[in-house]
């Protein structure tokens, strides 16, 4: 069933709803008038296929990352038929589908698909690093109370070296929101989200627990408006 909603703006570099000088998550001063909108399926899950115990580069959604040698491999698009997870990898305009345990070619070197989930890919190869980034800016950022971490719809909270999370859009009916996150240059982009989604930020696994629409299809300056949030809970290191 569609319905009215606050639209965003356009993505930065098509994962950000705006961007710093930084590279963080900036709010959209300006959110357009509202539209019609049609939400999504869910996801047909599972959430994750493959060994979830495999140590390699996190390739995580929508965004990209740094091969050796300096190729860039984008987790472009995520698809799921209930049983089993594929995920499409792009180098540049090339793009392949890919399915957990499968070896893949890019930028010359084999890969293994170790791991796909709806929030990451894993590649590994012998003499490829893990990714190192796990957790090393907690507890620094960002800042929790017992474990739980709320964002507010076009409220930026950003970190040190670029880190950076944000909700650019929140539904009510049914329940999903899409968040932006930036680290060190990466834009990861979490699309419909629905709770009980796992996200991965800053190093850490999140499960998104609640998705409060508020009270928004009212203009901002209405004493009615009431901007929406997601609260994450953290599960541990990714």
């Amino acid at each position: 069933m569609s319905k009215v909603r606050i639209a965003t703006a356009l993505p930065c570099l098509l994962l950000l709803a705006a961007c710093g000088t930084s590279g963080s998550p900036t709010a959209d001063p300006s959110p357009s008038p509202t539209t019609r909108y049609t939400p999504p399926p869910a996801d047909k899950g599972p959430e994750c296929e493959g060994d979830k115990a495999a140590k390699g580069l996190h390739v995580l959604r929508a965004a990209s990352a740094s091969l050796p040698g300096g190729t860039k491999v984008q987790y472009a698009d995520a698809k799921a038929d209930g049983k089993h997870r594929s995920a499409e990898l792009a180098v540049g305009n090339a793009r392949q589908t890919v399915r957990p345990a499968q070896k893949v070619t890019l930028g010359g070197h084999t890969y293994t698909v170790s791991q796909i989930c709806t929030y990451r890919v894993v590649l590994t190869a012998p003499g490829l690093p893990a990714s190192t980034h796990k957790g090393k800016h907690m507890p620094v950022w960002p800042t929790t109370y017992e474990g739980h971490w709320r964002l507010r719809w076009h409220v930026p909270d950003n970190g040190p070296q670029g880190m950076g999370a944000v909700v650019t859009d929140i539904e009510s009916d049914p329940p999903s929101a899409t968040i932006s996150a930036a680290d060190s240059g990466s834009h990861a982009f979490y699309n419909n989200l629905r709770p009980g989604a796992t996200v991965e930020i800053a190093g850490k696994l999140w499960k998104v627990e609640t998705i409060d629409g508020g009270h928004m299809n009212v203009d901002m300056s209405s004493p009615d408006f009431k901007a929406g949030y997601v609260d994450l809970r953290q599960l541990g290191d990714a």
